[in-house]
């Protein structure tokens, strides 16, 4: 997805509000007010909330297909795959709490369905990547094969999500990335062919 630079100022000042101030006090007039626009200017570049919300999802879909992709391309081995997906997760939200707090927000889904089919649809094709690479680990004789890599996907990105979360309710106190890196060699004596 390609955005203008205007959008994705917007883009990112409505990251930015829904981070620190929550979801409902992401108004068009509030946005406008923070990227110093007309609410007039602003519904030329998004017709309304629900558009917005939609194009910070495809912002977080074409971000993580740039990442799997980069790491596709670059690394062979499909547990280091693996290792380098969560790890990035880890360093890009380091780097960008603010995007963290509303990638895992899930009340912005709740209530509105198309908002929570495209949150799916974007989950379901991280889970593909990543399940691929799990079973392809599996045949490599990586991980352990008595295991559904179904379930081994929802362990390693349920494990990053509550690291993640008791990162933030932390107020960010910890390193996430060294405390990503010995969660993931906790995950990998669990997981590996012996």
């Amino acid at each position: 997805m390609n955005f203008t630079e205007r959008q994705q100022q917007i883009i990112n000042k409505a990251i930015e509000i829904i981070a620190q101030k929550g979801y409902q006090e992401l108004t068009i007039k509030h946005l406008a007010a923070a990227v110093g626009v007309s609410e007039a200017a602003l519904y030329r570049y998004f017709s309304s909330k629900n558009e917005l919300i939609h194009q910070i999802l495809a912002y977080f879909e074409a971000l993580a297909q740039q990442i799997m992709g980069s790491i596709t391309e670059n690394i062979q081995d499909p547990m280091e795959q693996v290792k380098a997906f969560v790890m990035n997760r880890y360093e890009l939200f380091t780097a960008n709490p603010d995007l963290a707090k509303v990638m895992f927000s899930e009340e912005i889904f709740w209530n509105d369905p198309s908002l929570g089919a495209h949150n799916l649809d974007i989950m379901h094709k991280h889970s593909e990547q990543i399940i691929k690479s799990i079973r392809a680990a599996q045949r490599k004789k990586e991980i352990r094969n008595d295991l559904s890599a179904v379930q081994l996907f929802r362990i390693i990105i349920g494990s990053l999500r509550l690291l993640i979360t008791q990162w933030q309710l932390s107020d960010y106190s910890f390193s996430l990335t060294e405390e990503g890196k010995k969660l993931w060699q906790t995950l990998e004596k669990l997981i590996k062919e012996t």
